[in-house]
């Protein structure tokens, strides 16, 4: 009954922005208007006569740490308008003007700095919103605030800044222009506005209007700006055309692989406001060569590894494409992964014998398209990618072949979401990927489609009932299913799983998926968290989702207790409890856990936090990658964390964690970091990931002759990753980033030994020795650096010079020696790639 409900509540309910959402009284502004005839001056000095006629803003209260105080030192904001932009002009007094912190970063570098934040909910929902803030130093940041409470840093606009000091303290003078911000189809009139003043030295934050912490929503508490009108329609097309020379150099002993391969290109991007509330974002054959490379793994897990999104387009807006399925620690996943477009081809060819083989190591994004904003009461998003095919190449003697390894592919996802006035939401959302496939592919689906419905939906004050279903289908040839049923995703083929229906003719896979979750969300000292999910054996999101299993049934609880208000020696405390279990559809009981920990913020800006992790012993039934599952034992974990105060020239801090299953398994993990600021530009960070992994049962492989075994060995492991990241800033508009990471895991097997009964509770007769001759050891190495020069000469635009190198090598030898090891890094012959990007912003 839970679905006709909220729908009927669809129909019902009044839009948002309407007259039950503006019902409560808020903070007000008015915005003075700059007359035509005069052009206000960005200096920060605020002399021009519009801000004398403006009234100002001074009722400021403390959002941290006192929540409610009066501010420390006063500040005084002004608003005005033209027919082109919004102005803000705000005097942040202080007594002690020479204290004041403005570190010189990169744009969108959050620092421990004073700051000044503008915010504005120009659609005027009480639920997105558009941020702009300057530091002292004039280092901008802006971002974009949706559902409430959620921020997306990757947002980026053209606007201007102007700040100066002062005796009294410093000033700063925004101009957000109109072409930047989404309005409803009904015009301006009244919008949504809030300020917030960050005071480093104090760490406090004081907002108007207040901004509490106690209260659930962010965007939803702020002000109202009224009074602001436009004559005219602002500019809606925004270009950026973009062209790209790069090198490459790779020494191989392939001669496929060109020593020196030079390249260049051309690309577009552009952004053109479809209606004042909807926005269409393109980009033409894009190029991602100043991302950040992912870091080094060595997964030995029956499951696909994770890694964030980092490529602007897709990282920009992503927030309102999120379906989440998957949630673990605040990292979640589900309908939507945009790195599947632009993936690594499926298909990974070996070179012939005495012959050899390349291929790509993505796949081509020709082009994609997003549309996003507000139609009537709802808000949308729709997506559209297309990529290449992408072929290998192969050689054995004079004989050549093309094979293809990816076929060309086009990725669609729709999104919309109902909002209303109490914060509510029920939202839908479907993907589709469509493969044109060539008459010899027939191990990869042809096609992909998912569909879901999510709510959060607000009881009472601070409660909320929140949750989703989902469906799924996957189509294509029946070797392309018979992959997908035998993956480690589904594991169909298991010979103590007769209820999964496994068959090897079948042409699709259908399953579905969903959650509900009883929430406390708000509160001053009790949060807490009730839910149950669960995923059939055949639902899979994974040709444009992120789904590590399905075939899971799990329920999980979380209790919060917190204490925010300071006192002599702490800023805040919190205290989480956490229960846990799955089930697969089979009855097997696959984990039960729970979990206590706490964290606490001093008074001297210092943090800390411990947890305990207690698992009891579980079934894993993916134990053998497709074989019988098995009992493993669970584990005991103790995990801390030391944080020093992030405002200083020399800031520390350390992770440290260990579990044993008292079975002959154990893990440590060590990673120390330090960051260095010699100068207000300079940062220096180094860190170290230093992990020991013992694993007395480690899955090696499975052998058919004689018989069949499934072979396991004694995992001695030990990883060791050296980060370093320098970022130097010139001015606000010119800055240089250096990352840099040398990595080793080596890995040594003994006491070989195959699963004879993986049902028995006693460890001791799960397993018996075996005869294993094959040679599993591994000495993984990996140098990976990624280096840029970011000018934007212009608002908009930027040029970009790029270095990356990385070096790769996998010794078959388990053995760890740090000199040995980290010397051969570099001693393995390197892959370089120095790019040029020249991008040129255009409003019409």
């Amino acid at each position: 009954m839970l679905i006709p409900t909220l729908v009927a509540a669809v129909l019902l309910a009044p839009p948002a922005g309407g007259a039950a959402l503006r019902s409560a009284p808020r903070e007000s502004v008015t915005a003075v208007e700059v007359p035509a005839a005069s052009a206000l001056k960005l200096d920060g000095d605020l002399n021009d006569a519009v801000w004398q006629r403006a009234v100002p803003i001074t009722d400021f209260r403390q959002r941290d740490p006192h929540e409610g105080a009066p501010p420390t030192f006063p500040t005084e904001v002004r608003v005005a308008y033209d027919d082109t932009a919004i102005y803000v002009a705000v005097e942040a007094f202080d007594p002690d003007p020479d204290k004041l912190v403005g570190r010189l970063t990169r744009r969108d570098s959050d620092s421990p700095s004073d700051w000044i934040q503008i915010y504005i909910d120009s659609y005027y929902d009480h639920r997105t919103a558009y941020e702009f803030a300057v530091n002292p130093a004039g280092v901008k940041m802006d971002g974009y605030w949706y559902n409430d409470d959620q921020q997306d840093s990757s947002w980026d606009a053209v606007w201007d800044v102007a700040v100066a000091r002062t005796a009294r303290g410093w000033r700063a003078e925004f101009k957000i222009p109109f072409s930047q911000l989404r309005f409803h189809d009904d015009g301006l009139g009244t919008l949504g506005f809030g300020v917030a003043r960050k005071i480093a030295r104090l760490n406090e934050t004081s907002t108007w209007p207040l901004v509490a912490k106690s209260v659930t929503g962010i965007v939803s508490q702020f002000g109202d700006l009224k009074g602001v009108h436009l004559s005219r329609s602002p500019k809606r097309l925004e270009l950026v055309p973009y062209a790209v020379a790069d090198v490459t150099t790779e020494p191989d002993a392939n001669p496929l692989v060109k020593a020196t391969a030079p390249g260049a290109s051309m690309g577009l991007d552009l952004k053109y406001a479809l209606t004042p509330g909807l926005t269409l974002t393109g980009t033409v054959n894009p190029d991602f060569g100043q991302v950040e490379a992912d870091p080094a793994v060595v997964n030995l897990s029956a499951f696909e590894t994770f890694f964030a999104e980092r490529r602007p387009f897709f990282v920009e807006g992503s927030g309102i494409f999120r379906f989440d399925v998957d949630c673990n620690d605040g990292q979640c996943s589900g309908l939507f992964y945009s790195r599947r477009i632009g993936r690594t081809p499926h298909e990974e060819l070996d070179a012939p014998d005495g012959g050899y083989a390349v291929q790509p190591a993505q796949t081509t994004i020709f082009g994609a398209a997003k549309l996003t904003g507000r139609v009537g009461r709802f808000s949308i998003g729709v997506l559209d990618a297309l990529t290449g095919q992408e072929r290998a190449t192969t050689a054995l003697g004079e004989i050549r072949t093309h094979p293809v390894v990816e076929p060309t592919t086009n990725y669609t996802v729709v999104r919309a979401t109902r909002e209303f006035a109490n914060q509510s939401s029920l939202g839908f959302m479907t993907t589709a990927t469509n493969r044109a496939l060539p008459a010899a592919m027939t191990d990869v689906a042809r096609s992909a489609y998912t569909g879901g419905v999510d709510w959060d939906w607000r009881l009472v004050k601070n409660y909320s009932l929140s949750g989703f279903w989902a469906g799924s289908t996957v189509r294509g040839d029946a070797a392309a299913i018979l992959a997908l049923q035998e993956s480690t995703t589904h594991s169909f083929q298991r010979p103590d799983a007769d209820y999964l229906g496994y068959d090897p003719t079948r042409t699709s896979l259908d399953g579905h998926a969903g959650s509900l979750s009883f929430n406390k969300i708000g509160g001053e000292r009790v949060r807490f968290n009730s839910n149950v999910s669960f995923k059939s054996p055949g639902f899979d999101i994974n040709d444009v989702g992120f789904m590590r299993r399905a075939d899971q049934r799990t329920m999980s609880n979380w209790l919060q207790w917190r204490h925010e208000r300071p006192s002599k020696y702490l800023r805040s405390f919190i205290i989480n409890f956490n229960q846990w279990a799955g089930w697969n559809f089979g009855g097997d009981h696959l984990f039960t856990g729970g979990n206590v920990n706490a964290h606490a913020v001093f008074a001297n800006n210092w943090d800390t936090g411990v947890g305990f992790n207690v698992e009891t012993r579980g079934f894993d039934d993916r134990l053998t990658r497709g074989g019988p599952g098995g009992y493993v034992e669970g584990y005991r974990t103790q995990w801390g964390y030391l944080d020093t105060d992030n405002r200083r020239l020399v800031v520390g801090s350390v992770f440290v964690g260990h579990g044993d299953d008292r079975h002959g398994s154990w893990f440590g993990d060590l990673n120390p970091a330090v960051t260095v600021r010699p100068t207000s530009a300079l940062s220096v960070s180094l860190g170290v990931r230093y992990s020991r992994n013992v694993a007395d049962a480690q899955w090696i492989e499975e052998v058919t002759e004689p018989g069949t075994h499934y072979v396991f060995g004694h995992l001695n492991q030990t990883t060791v990753g050296l980060t370093t990241r320098v970022n130097y800033t010139l001015r606000p508009t010119l800055s240089v980033q250096i990352y840099a990471e040398p990595f080793v895991s080596a890995g040594a097997y003994t006491h070989f030994k195959e699963l004879v009964n993986g049902r028995t509770a006693s460890y001791a007769d799960r397993y018996a020795p075996f005869a294993y001759d094959g040679s599993p050891d591994f000495n993984y190495k990996s140098f990976r650096t990624t280096n840029v020069l970011r000018w934007e000469y212009r608002p908009g635009s930027t040029l970009f010079v790029v270095w990356q190198q990385s070096r790769e090598d996998d010794g078959e030898y388990g053995s760890f020696r740090f000199r040995r090891d980290f010397r051969d890094v570099f001693r393995t012959p390197a892959r370089n790639v120095l790019l040029v990007k020249l991008a040129y912003w255009l409003n019409y």
